[in-house]
């Protein structure tokens, strides 16, 4: 038995505090590689004071009283609301970077109050603390995604040793672990089953409506929930590596890669702030030498900086992705960056394999005809060729002929040739077994099947022993998802498939798909996606569809790579760009609406700030806009493009 943690450690992880510390936490949101941090939270430290500031700027502002008892209450105010943008600025100074945002609020403040103004200085800083909270309000529904899914977090485990069970925390499980699970519970970690029978939850790894049937052998995956009977399972990875640790820790790694935009944004952010600090200077210290009046060319310049703030978009353009980023994921699907929600929004031509993808790749075996041997040896010798295969056809094929791992006495030297088959020696004859692509390479004479389904061609020593016709079926719903996805904006579909051009035909044509390929090799389709993704013109992309066991080098050929049903075929999560766990195919528009809602709002929210900020800067340069006025619209452009955000977090 291995060892386990010492009983301190134990119990250190089991308290429940010692337990969420120990998880990612993201409490406020980083932007950029420099890790430059945005203190947007929403609670009474942040809230009280902007409060605070609020019944002193109403009192001074109201109050009748001497000037220096209002500039009293109104500088009290001005402090209070501005004093977390001060410390922003100053800690920037002192680690030796250049303020930004921060800055110039700053300075645009201490230039009103100095002219005299001192109810606008107060006011500017309010309005922008106000704005901030708004945005804080929105960042806690982001908080409050990343909370539902630390909650599939299991929080304890069952521990099997002869005959004594006892509890533990899932961190201290190690793979070859014993482990009981009660009905009820979530599953703690990875692994099989080794007794029992039962239904699984499977709706926190892949949304909701998946129940899943397990039985001895059966793939159990942590976080889901043991509904009907007790298990008993043996670990199969920690639980670091297990699937709840990974989705939480993919989801955070997602959203602290930059896009291509984001990045963009950052780097003339680094040239925005001190150009428009140097015009604010120019307009403030030039401009009345020629046209007079100092006090209103200083109000105006700070006006201008008011206005030149970049912060509602550096926040709100950030949350759009983080939206579409968390929608996705509490349906089961794992979006591995925010560049890869810009590709997705710009799909114009999808591409499907065909078996596990626009079929459910639930292979069985329809029919078998053997050539001058019976039945028997033919499924036994083609199971045993295929014993090592992860495909659906070749767990059909082990199914069908009673294939047990005991039986592979002999079998040796298998070798997998992609969209063919495998070439192996068994008992030392050298058989192939696949397709009718793999027949020819090796001229091995074949019968035409004349069978509806897939035929599974045998040959051993170049003697032809039969073929084995197998069937699958369309996925439910995939009509209507492929409909869907037009809907979309997705003009091309495509299906590259291996298969026979008779069955392949007759789900193409049955779908309505545009173009379809058949009997492909790899390389073959790998062409193919070549040719389809360069006739696409520059800002549209090309999507490629599969299961995830081979399809490795096609997701990296395509400009977006999308796993399906990567719960049964988990190797796919860590190859593709999109792994949806599900493997309803109806997902698919479901993230393509996601996407869509996240950029529609991005572009919105960039456009509408860019527009008003400039109708406002215009106003504020001709003298017609007072202070205030340009603070409150400041403010009210942060909150509305903050809001914006809102409804990418509950698409569905």
């Amino acid at each position: 038995m291995a060892q386990h943690l010492a009983p301190d450690k134990k119990k250190k992880l089991q308290n429940p505090k010692a337990r969420r510390q120990a998880l990612p936490r993201v409490l406020n949101y980083r932007f950029g590689q420099n890790k430059k941090q945005y203190y947007r939270e929403l609670s009474w430290r942040t809230t009280i004071p902007v409060l605070l500031a609020l019944l002193l700027w109403a009192v001074g502002f109201l109050l009748r009283s001497p000037v220096w008892v209002k500039a009293l209450l109104l500088g009290a105010s001005a402090l209070a609301s501005g004093y977390e943008l001060l410390r922003r600025a100053l800690k920037r100074i002192v680690e030796r970077r250049l303020p930004e945002e921060e800055l110039l609020f700053v300075v645009a403040a201490v230039v009103i109050f100095s002219v005299g103004d001192f109810a606008a200085s107060a006011f500017c800083l309010l309005a922008l603390r106000v704005g901030e909270l708004v945005q804080a309000y929105v960042l806690t529904r982001t908080d409050r995604g990343v909370d539902l899914l630390r909650s599939i977090m299991p929080e304890k485990a069952h521990l099997v040793v002869g005959e004594v069970v006892s509890e533990i925390v899932p961190e201290t499980v190690n793979v070859g672990d014993t482990l009981r699970v009660e009905v009820g519970e979530r599953i703690p970690v990875d692994g099989v089953v080794l007794e029992g029978m039962s239904a699984i939850d499977c709706a926190a790894l892949c949304g909701e409506g998946e129940i899943v049937n397990v039985s001895a052998g059966g793939k159990l995956r942590a976080g889901c929930i043991n509904l009907s009977a007790p298990l008993t399972m043996r670990a199969e990875r920690l639980f670091s590596d297990s699937a709840a640790a990974k989705r939480l820790e993919s989801f955070e790694q997602a959203r602290a890669m930059d896009s291509k935009l984001e990045k963009r944004m950052r780097r003339y952010a680094g040239i925005y702030t001190p150009t428009v600090a140097l015009c604010a200077l120019l307009l403030g210290l030039i401009a009345p030498i020629f046209f007079g009046s100092w006090t209103e060319w200083l109000r105006r310049a700070a006006l201008f900086l008011l206005l030149c703030s970049p912060s509602a978009l550096l926040v709100s353009v950030p949350l759009c992705f983080e939206g579409a980023l968390l929608s996705a994921e509490m349906e089961g699907i794992r979006v591995f960056g925010k560049g890869v929600i810009e590709r997705l929004a710009r799909v114009r031509t999808m591409v499907f394999g065909k078996t596990g993808v626009i079929t459910d790749g639930r292979f069985q075996v329809s029919d078998a005809f053997p050539d001058g041997v019976n039945e028997e040896e033919l499924l036994t010798l083609a199971a045993a060729a295929e014993s090592r295969s992860l495909s659906p056809m070749a767990e059909a094929l082990r199914e069908a002929a009673g294939w047990k791992p005991e039986d592979a006495d002999g079998v040796m030297e298998i070798e997998e040739i992609p969209g063919r088959g495998v070439s192996a020696f068994i008992e030392g004859r050298h058989v192939y077994v696949g397709s009718a692509a793999l027949m020819e390479a090796h001229d091995v004479f074949y019968r035409t099947p004349n069978r509806a389904g897939s035929a599974i061609h045998v040959a051993v020593e170049n003697r032809y022993w039969g073929h084995i016709i197998m069937n699958d079926k369309v996925r439910e719903g995939a009509f209507d998802a492929l409909e869907d996805l037009r809907a979309q904006g997705v003009t091309q579909m495509v299906m590259l498939t291996g298969d026979v051009l008779s069955v392949s035909n007759n789900v193409a044509n049955a779908l309505g798909i545009d173009t379809m390929r058949s009997e492909l090799s790899l390389e073959a389709k790998l062409s193919a996606l070549r040719y389809f993704r360069e006739a696409l013109g520059e800002r549209a992309t090309l999507a490629y569809v599969g299961d995830g066991l081979y399809d490795a080098p096609l997701f990296n050929e395509a400009q977006v790579g999308i796993s399906l049903d990567t719960l049964r075929h988990d190797d796919g999560v860590d190859k593709a760009d999109v792994a949806v766990m599900s493997g309803d195919i109806r997902r698919l528009p479901s993230l393509q609406r996601m996407v869509k809602a996240a950029w529609s709002a991005l572009w919105q929210n960039i456009l509408f700030c860019c527009g008003m900020k400039l109708l406002l800067l215009v106003l504020a340069l001709c003298g017609v806009l007072p202070l205030a006025l340009g603070a409150a619209a400041d403010a009210l452009c942060m909150s509305l493009t903050a809001l914006n955000v809102l409804h990418t977090y509950t698409i569905r």
